[in-house]
């Protein structure tokens, strides 16, 4: 056992502590207000200088007072809208709110990684950035804290998401395109409502919206590479009121998902001209929003490599993986390489059946082991990079 994994093993149970009350205080973005107020109390109690950028993103500063390089660490702390299904000690306190996706643990292990760094403090220099982001699962928070200045200065990024279905004890590092960009697609179709008995007097909403989704479902097969990949779904459709009316207006919402800026403009572009070509042919009109909610991450080779060498000098070999297969799922980490670049980090979070839910289900848990292993990379990839 490496000498920084024998440190981050030693604040396990602080980590669980910290863990098990955000577990128990889940808050939705932009609500994280209880746990804003915790991290807070806690970095004073560390003695890390610390703010807000708006109500709910609390920022921690570690400078060593001697020249160097500026690293950025981030966690993102906000719940889901699920109702735990999981009896346990520290199950959630707040109806219909649940920590699904290990956020709770990300801000845990931060915590424990910030007492760390202070304690090897002599074998760096320059500043260390903690970030306790907001509002990662509604794509806000990461914007916020970069409009703020706070990056700034920074050389590099570094974050960690908790795997399930990884062991414990396992790194998954990828180089290039790891996670897909998202965005969200609203589209209004208006029509003309009428007695369904009179179709001449009326423009059909449903029926130009039903349209419309079905052309949206060839354009990523003829648009993008699939050897690149590309996701185009549509999620939802609203329309009418009752079953003797044509529906004078229709509402469609969908995301888009892509690895690379060009695709997500293409299919952007095309998404607008289908729906206004569409209802325009057949007497409406289409209003279209594509939403930036964050951009694709990918991670540099140069950045994966050194995180990579960091890792070895915690585990074995074996237990990097870095050829993982690169998701659709997407996290606003990615807004941060807008202003230097790094890493994304899974870390294994597995032990047992218990541990092995998928993310966003009503019974995810995470292994108490993870912290220990996310705090000690995050320890020692600060100590390589900042290092005398």
């Amino acid at each position: 056992m490496s000498d920084f994994l024998k440190e981050a093993a030693e604040l396990k149970a602080y980590m669980v502590e910290q863990r098990n009350y955000f577990h128990s205080h889940p808050e939705l973005g932009l609500k994280e207000f209880l746990t804003c107020d915790r991290i807070q109390e806690e970095l004073n109690k560390i003695g890390i200088k610390n703010y807000r950028v708006g109500e709910t993103n609390v920022i921690g500063e570690i400078d060593t007072d001697r020249k160097g390089k500026t690293l950025f660490l981030r966690a993102d702390i906000d719940a889901l809208p699920i109702q735990e299904a999981n009896d346990v000690p520290y199950k959630s306190q707040f109806d219909g709110v649940m920590h699904a996706c290990g956020h709770d643990g990300h801000a845990a292990y931060l915590l424990g990684t910030a007492k760390l760094i202070l304690k090897n403090l002599d074998k760096i220099n320059g500043k260390v950035i903690l970030a306790f982001q907001a509002a990662e699962e509604i794509g806000k928070g990461a914007r916020d804290i970069i409009a703020a200045g706070v990056l700034d200065s920074t050389d590099r990024i570094f974050g960690i998401h908790f795997q399930a279905g990884m062991d414990a004890g396992k790194y998954g590092i990828k180089s290039g395109a790891d996670m897909a960009s998202c965005d969200r697609i609203r589209i209004r179709v208006n029509g003309k409502a009428a007695h369904i008995t009179r179709p001449q007097d009326g423009v059909d909403a449903t029926v130009i919206a039903a349209l419309i989704v079905s052309q949206l479902q060839n354009v990523v097969s003829k648009l993008i590479s699939p050897v690149e990949g590309a996701i185009l779904g549509i999620g939802s459709i609203h329309s009418g009121t009752t079953y003797n009316i044509i529906s004078g207006q229709a509402k469609i919402e969908g995301t888009i998902r892509a690895f690379s800026a060009e695709s997500r403009a293409k299919l952007g572009n095309a998404v607008k001209k289908i729906a206004q070509d569409v209802a325009l042919q057949y007497g409406g009109n289409a209003e279209v929003e594509v939403e930036d909610i964050c951009d694709p991450c990918t991670n540099p080779a140069e950045c994966a490599a050194e995180v990579v060498e960091s890792a070895k000098k915690i585990v074995a070999p074996e237990n990097i993986i870095t050829d993982l297969d690169k998701r659709f799922g997407s996290d606003n980490f990615a807004d941060y390489m807008r202003k230097a670049p790094g890493t994304y980090v899974h870390v294994g979070a597995s032990d047992s059946d218990a541990t092995r839910w998928a993310h966003h289900n009503e019974h995810f848990d995470l292994s108490e082991d993870c912290y220990t292993y996310a705090a000690a990379l995050a320890l020692q990839y600060t100590v390589d990079f900042l290092g005398k």
